[in-house]
Formats: C-alpha cells, structure tokens, sequence
C-alpha cells in the first residue's frame, strides 16, 4: 500500500504543475476539478473532522453558504451551462483541506524540489517564456519557498528584488504592487501600525473611487460590446482615469458590481445569473458569455457579488486572523520556518486583489490550498501553546 508521504508528494506534485502551468494544467487536464476533488477525498479520509481554529470554522460557513446559493441559484440561472461555470467558486475551496492536513509533509517535500525549482525560476525570471510554461502573476506564489530558512536575514531584501525583476520583465504592474505590500509588510513595526496604514489606503481609495463615480457612469453613454467608445469616453473623462486602460476597465468592472448592483449585492446574485453589463470584448464569440463568467479583476469584489456580504464578512475575519497572527507570533513562525507560508498567502491575495482567481479554474485551487497551509500553521501554533501551558500547570 501506498505510503501517505508519497501520496502527499503526488498531491503537491500536481498542484506545483499547476500553479506553475495553469495555462495548461487547468484548462487542458482539468488540475483545478481534480485538486479540489482531491481535497474532498482528503476530507472525507478525515472523517469530515473539522478542526476548530477560527479560519476553518469560517470556510465550513463559507460551504455552507455556497452550497445554500447553489441550491437556490437552480430556480435563478438563466443557463446550467453558466451555473457550472460560476460553481467553481464554491468547489474550488475543498482545496483548503489537502493545505491543512497534508502541511506535516511540505517541508520535506520542499526539500526535495528545491534545488530544481531554484533552477527554473532562476533562469526562466531573466528570459520571459510564454505563460504556458511560466505564468505571469502566479510564479510569485512559490518565491517563498526559494528559501531554506525564514529566518535568514536577506530573506526580505532577496524576496523583494525577486518579485520587482519578476514584475518588470513579466509586464505585471501587480507584481510591483506585491513588492510594495513585502516592503509595507517587513518594515511594519507591528499589527496596529500596519492595519492603520491599510485603513488609510483603502480610506483615500474609497474617497477616489466616489470622486469617480460621474466619470465611470459615463460607460452608459454610447457602450457597445462591437466597439470602444464607451470605454474611450469614461478615459478621456479625467486625467486620472487616462493613466492606463486597463485600470480605468477595472474601475469599470467595480463599480457595476458594489454600486450598480445594490441591493442585490447583499445577498449576493449566487450562480448563473449575469452581474455585469458593461465589459471588455478580446473575442466577438464570446459577448453573450462575458455577463456570467467574465471576473472583475478583483475576487473580493466579485465574490461579494456572487455572494454577497456574508461572504465579505467570512474574508474579513479570515484575514484579520492571519495578518493579527503573523505580527504577534512572528519571531514563532520565523523559528519553524512558516513565515514563509504566510508570505506566499500574502502574494496570492495580493493577485487576487486585481486578478481573476477565485472565479476562475485558472487559480483557484491555489488560493484555497495556500490558505488551508496558512491555517494549519495557526491551529498548531494554538495547540503547541495549549500544550505548553498544560504543561507548566501539572
């Protein structure tokens, strides 16, 4: 029988394929359906057993809660082809499960594939390759795991340089924004310093996204999914908004759906069910489809649509868990070496803040595998303390 060192090695075989090639992995050979197939079985191997840290009671809820849409979206889909398309939101999180359980098995494997992984991002970070063997966002995901120990002291500076080469020779201006976050993140003095600087970030982007609102509604005008001048309008509208297209489109894309869709957006408009109508066109064969599937270059948002505020509020508190944790219990995490777990969960939600991959088979799985690695590291950070302190009192 085969040894679950060497099935969790397979596993992580397949989602390192797939993270780096989901070009291909995911959308010829399905890596996304079977990793999160995967997840299930490892869940079900479990005997549904759900820990009880706060994050995994919040995916159970966020299953629930998509599971509760799925039903209901049966009586509401315009298409089972366009509901099928939408699940993916709601499969994709079992991937959280093979994270969690099969953590105890990463670090050998990373020893392992080290060297190699060195290798081809070495080499390939230099010579652009086309995104079928080196993708374009996702690659900054294992950048963290270049490095044999957390704790060594070039670690910030090489990570940092390692992603604004990446971004400059990639053309991804939201790898250059991740570099910010890494700086942003390394230079924090602590939790509350760095949650007030974020505050004040999203406060002036709030203030912004309002100043713009006449200029973005100008869409309305003369849109047509055959032609730009809409788009052209609301760019020619304000200095700001003719810095760069495509940021204008994403501005675009949010607005429709946190102001355009109120209220619908509280409850979230579920599966199969059309949450845009003004959208950026590549290919004419595909216009009826873009209202259904088409992402908002921001998962939050467009989870928030399909989802509603529950979900809004499942992320947040997800999100204050981790980053309260890994400010406080930092010198723990960088002893066992899992600072660098958190760092590649920062990078994929940096992707995801402007990116299509929650929505998408492209990335999905590795949102919710890296997020059930994070969490695990926090629930035995919790039992090793709980341990410690039963310890002292006997």
């Amino acid at each position: 029988m085969m040894k679950k060192e060497t099935i969790a090695y397979l596993i992580f075989t397949a989602c390192l394929l797939y993270i780096i090639s989901p070009w291909f992995f995911a959308r010829k050979l399905f890596f996304n359906e079977l990793i999160s197939l995967t997840g299930f079985l490892v869940l079900a191997y479990k005997r549904f057993r759900i820990s009880n840290d706060p994050i995994s009671i919040s995916i159970i809820l966020l299953l629930l809660w998509t599971a509760f849409h799925g039903l209901i979206s049966i009586f509401r889909m315009d298409s089972i082809y366009y509901y099928l398309r939408n699940l993916v939101i709601a499969y994709s999180v079992m991937a959280f499960f093979i994270g969690f359980y099969c953590l105890p098995y990463l670090a050998n494997y990373l020893k392992k594939i080290r060297s190699l992984l060195r290798l081809y991002i070495g080499i390939f970070i230099l010579i652009r390759l086309p995104r079928y063997l080196f993708e374009r966002f996702g690659m900054a995901v294992l950048f963290p795991a270049l490095f044999k120990k957390a704790s060594y002291k070039w670690m910030p500076h090489i990570l940092v340089a390692l992603n604004i080469v990446y971004g400059i020779v990639y053309d991804a201006f939201t790898i250059l924004i991740l570099s910010g976050f890494y700086i942003l993140l390394f230079l924090s003095p602590g939790y509350k310093f760095f949650l007030r600087f974020v505050f004040v970030c999203v406060l002036a982007f709030s203030i912004i996204f309002i100043y713009l609102q006449p200029n973005l509604s100008l869409i309305s005008n003369r849109y047509s999914p055959y032609h730009t001048a809409g788009i052209y309008d609301v760019v020619n509208s304000h200095p700001l908004l003719s810095i760069d297209g495509n940021n204008t489109w994403r501005l675009v894309l949010w607005k429709q759906i946190i102001v355009d869709d109120f209220p619908g957006n509280l409850f979230g408009f579920g599966f199969g069910t059309p949450v845009l109508q003004y959208y950026p066109v590549e290919d004419v064969q595909k216009i009826h489809s873009l209202p259904y599937v088409l992402g908002a270059h921001n998962s939050f948002v467009y989870l928030f649509g399909r989802l509603g505020i529950v979900y809004l509020f499942l992320a947040g508190l997800i999100y204050l868990v981790i980053v309260k944790e890994y400010f406080e219990y930092k010198r723990y995490y960088v002893e066992n070496n899992q600072e660098l777990i958190f760092l590649s969960f920062f990078a994929i939600s940096i992707i995801a803040l402007f990116n299509t991959v929650m929505e998408s088979p492209v990335y999905a799985a590795v949102y919710w595998l890296i997020l059930g690695f994070t969490a695990r590291c926090i629930a035995d950070r919790k039992r090793s303390r709980s341990k410690n302190e039963d310890i002292i009192h006997t």
